[in-house]
C-alpha cells in the first residue's frame, strides 16, 4: 500500500467513525475544502465548521459506502466514489451518491472537492 493509499483511506474512515477530531488532524491548516454547492472553506476551523453536521448527528446516523478509488501516486490525488446513507432520527432513510476529489501533501489534506448527483445544478455567478 502506497502514503496516499494510506492517507486516503485513513480520511474516509474518520467519516463512518464519527472521528471528527481524527478527520481535523488529517487535515493541512491551509486545507481547502469545496463544498458540493461550491462554496469554498478555507483551513480546519472552516471546514470542520462545514463538515461537523456529518459527525455529531444533525443529520441523522451517517454512514459512506466507498464504492471505488482512484489513486494518481504521482500528483498525490485521489478520486473517491461514494453513496452517503442517512438515517433521520424517525428512521427515514436517504441516500445521496457523490466524488471526492481529493490532493494530499506528506499524508496530510490539502484540498477536497466533493460533488454530488443532486435534482439540482449548483450554479455560482461568475464576477
Amino acid at each position: 500500500m502506497s502514503e496516499l493509499s494510506d492517507s486516503t483511506t485513513a480520511f474516509m474512515n474518520t467519516f463512518n467513525e464519527k472521528d471528527y477530531d481524527g478527520m481535523i488532524g488529517l487535515l493541512s491548516p491551509d486545507a481547502v475544502y469545496v463544498d458540493p454547492n461550491g462554496i469554498e472553506h478555507r483551513g480546519t476551523a472552516a471546514i470542520g465548521t462545514s463538515l461537523k453536521s456529518i459527525f455529531d448527528g444533525t443529520l441523522g446516523n451517517v454512514s459512506y459506502d466507498v464504492t471505488s478509488t482512484i489513486l494518481d501516486d504521482r500528483n498525490c490525488r485521489a478520486l473517491v466514489t461514494w453513496t452517503m446513507m442517512m438515517t433521520a432520527a424517525d428512521g427515514t432513510r436517504s441516500t445521496v451518491d457523490g466524488l471526492d476529489i481529493l490532493r494530499f501533501e506528506n499524508g496530510r489534506l490539502m484540498s477536497k472537492n466533493a460533488f454530488c448527483k443532486a435534482e439540482g445544478l449548483a450554479i455560482r455567478p461568475v464576477a
